[in-house]
């Protein structure tokens, strides 16, 4: 029985139809060079199948891919983590759209995005992510609660983890979510200073996008884009709402919130600005 593809491998599927079609193949041109089906192929462009290296290695011949540094990229890509993830043992306690993105923040080496009303979850406080996820609700956490608590406090250690490098972050906020008083002052006071200190991380940037920005591109709503290491720099763009994530993973789908993004940090304060403001807002309250 076929597994559910992970994102990792529709990413490189993908991306490898993308190289096929772009030299104007067909799936049994693709075929051909494996000796195998069309149905294979469209398997692994669909994310449904892995892909052997030797079989990934005479694809990349048959699309010029001839750069040893951009097919080292490839070949890792495709290669399946064989360590045990540490969030394995909650496969049967979290959406599988989640659990995606808790294996995206591990495979990826670079995210950048926009947040406009709330402090993303890589730099949340506990007290925070606690309310977030008590909706507003009182009492004591339900196990179900508690485990999207502990395991967002868990994500948050790809920003200082030592294998692979830290993960390369740089976000936008709107200034509504640095206003939001999301569990009240006191918690928001906190949040606000831990963000600051998150910040000065060499591999975190922090903008702030103020009220007096005005309209922006892509009006006010929220993405993340995960690019894989170099050489392959394959992208996923990470779209959340209420229920579950989209994940976009064709560069034609791709490239406008490249260039949204590029127009937000634009639009926003520089960093050191940003850090004035972050740091100004948490003096205001108690």
């Amino acid at each position: 029985m076929e597994q559910r593809p992970t994102v990792r491998r529709r990413v490189l599927g993908t991306n490898l139809r993308r190289l096929r079609e772009d030299l104007g193949l067909l799936l049994e041109d693709a075929a051909a060079q494996l000796s195998c089906h069309p149905a294979k192929i469209s398997r692994i462009e669909s994310g449904r199948s892995g892909i052997r290296p030797l079989d990934l290695k005479a694809l990349l011949d048959l699309y010029s891919v001839v750069n040893p540094q951009e097919r080292d990229g490839w070949l890792a890509l495709a290669r399946e983590g064989r360590h045990q993830r540490w969030w394995r043992m909650l496969e049967d306690q979290l959406p599988q759209d989640f659990l995606d993105l808790i294996g995206l923040e591990e495979d990826v080496s670079e995210c950048r995005g926009f947040q406009p009303s709330v402090i993303p979850g890589l730099f949340q406080t506990e007290a925070y992510a606690t309310a977030i996820i008590q909706g507003g609700s009182a009492g004591p956490l339900t196990d179900s609660q508690r485990i999207k608590v502990q395991v967002r406090m868990e994500r948050q250690k790809a920003l200082t983890r030592a294998q692979p490098a830290p993960l390369t972050t740089w976000l936008i906020l709107g200034e509504a979510a640095l206003r939001q008083q999301v569990g009240g002052p006191a918690v928001l006071h906190n949040q606000l200073l831990h963000l600051a200190e998150v910040a000065l991380l060499p591999n975190v940037t922090v903008q702030v996008l103020p009220f007096t920005a005005g309209a922006v591109m892509g009006g006010p709503f929220p993405f993340m884009a995960y690019r894989f290491p170099p050489p392959s720099s394959l992208e996923v763009v990470v779209l959340e709402n209420a229920t579950s994530h989209a994940y976009l993973e064709d560069p034609r789908e791709t490239a406008p919130y490249d260039h949204a993004f590029n127009h937000l940090r634009a639009a926003a304060l520089s960093v050191l600005e940003s850090e004035a403001f972050i740091t100004r807002l948490a003096s205001e309250l108690p």
